[in-house]
């Protein structure tokens, strides 16, 4: 029915799983006294156990059409509910009804350019825990596994089914904001020592987009998670209260390291700013030394060149004109030259 993944994260559906119904049903003794897990039932059988107010948990993966009626058949699933579970377009949500709680989280998942919440629809009665989801969403499949392969998870009420399951929506986050965290480190340390270019600045506008969008997803799901903790039916002893408060504590963590990345990458930004302003003064500097080097040449030939004084007679100066353009050129250089240190001496060049 499902397959180990290579690199050891979790289950993954295998391509004949999806649009299938999953179940797991309260364990039974077999004659030798174990504890056995019933799993996969049909349709039929799911539809007895329901009614017979056993504990289950089906999970449904790319669900169709038929499936979706069948839940709302078994379930009387509010036509909204319906509508609900059949769209991907939802933010994470609390509703409450009579017979049933419905809950709406999303793992994330990053891409290139921004990161993408994949939705994870859960419904919560009596008896029952059902999810409804995409095959994307790997996280449930650890949460499954987990009280597939423990019969003591199931001394517990469904509630518990849920806290596993945000447990695992949760630790999904932690891997990907670790990966920002790093590169915006590295980033961060490159541009200290390289001067920046357009490239790191359009990985820090993704980066950017990226916290933008993993903002967006925790900030709503910390608001489920706490309505999680004020619902009777779901914490109604404090076992089960101290369980989902523990996971409202490490959601704030990871909502507080988005925030402070989030400042990361602006003072990313602002460093790369920073040095293209510098690297822009510098140059505004070298024109503006330059400009002043040759203020004195220009000041000398124009002594040479008056045209606006005549004299009467004449005036002639009594020197060689090769001896007067040694000293006009050796005038030119010495000025050159002691503006050179000058501006050294200041620290200028």
């Amino acid at each position: 029915m499902f397959a180990l993944m290579a690199d050891g994260i979790g289950f993954m559906m295998t391509q004949e799983s999806k649009g299938m119904i999953r179940s797991l049903v309260s364990p039974v003794k077999n004659g030798n006294g174990e504890m056995i897990i019933r799993r996969n039932l049909t349709q039929d059988d799911l539809t007895a156990v329901l009614a017979e107010q056993t504990s289950v948990w089906i999970d449904i993966v790319d669900p169709t059409e038929q499936e979706i009626h069948w839940l709302q058949e078994n379930l009387k699933l509010h036509p909204l509910i319906v509508g609900d579970l059949k769209r991907v377009d939802r933010r994470p949500s609390l509703l409450v009804y009579t017979d049933y709680i419905f809950l709406s989280l999303f793992q994330p998942e990053i891409t290139l350019d921004t990161a993408l919440g994949r939705e994870i629809h859960c419904l919560i009665g009596e008896c029952y825990f059902i999810t409804v989801r995409g095959s994307e969403t790997r996280s449930v499949e650890d949460a499954y596994t987990r009280a597939a392969n423990n019969p003591n998870y199931w001394e517990r009420d469904v509630a518990y089914f849920l806290y596993l399951t945000m447990q695992a929506v949760i630790d999904a986050y932690y891997p990907l904001v670790d990966t920002i965290s790093n590169r915006l480190n590295t980033l961060e340390e490159n541009q200290l020592q390289t001067a920046p270019d357009n490239t790191v600045r359009r990985k820090l506008y993704r980066i950017k987009q990226q916290l933008i969008a993993l903002r967006q997803m925790v900030a709503p799901q910390r608001e489920v998670l706490s309505n999680v903790i004020g619902e009777e039916r779901l914490t109604r002893n404090n076992e089960n209260r101290d369980l989902f408060r523990h996971l409202y504590e490490r959601l704030m963590r990871v909502y507080d390291v988005v925030d402070s990345q989030r400042d990361l990458s602006n003072n990313v930004l602002d460093l790369i700013q920073s040095h293209e302003s510098q690297k822009l003064g510098n140059a505004v500097s070298r024109l503006t030394i330059f400009s002043m080097i040759f203020l004195p040449l220009t000041f000398l030939i124009g002594i040479f060149e008056l045209n606006f004084i005549t004299t009467d007679p004449p005036l002639s100066i009594p020197i060689p004109g090769s001896v007067m353009l040694i000293l006009i050129i050796g005038s030119m250089v010495l000025s050159v030259v002691g503006m050179v240190l000058f501006f050294r001496r200041r620290g200028w060049l």
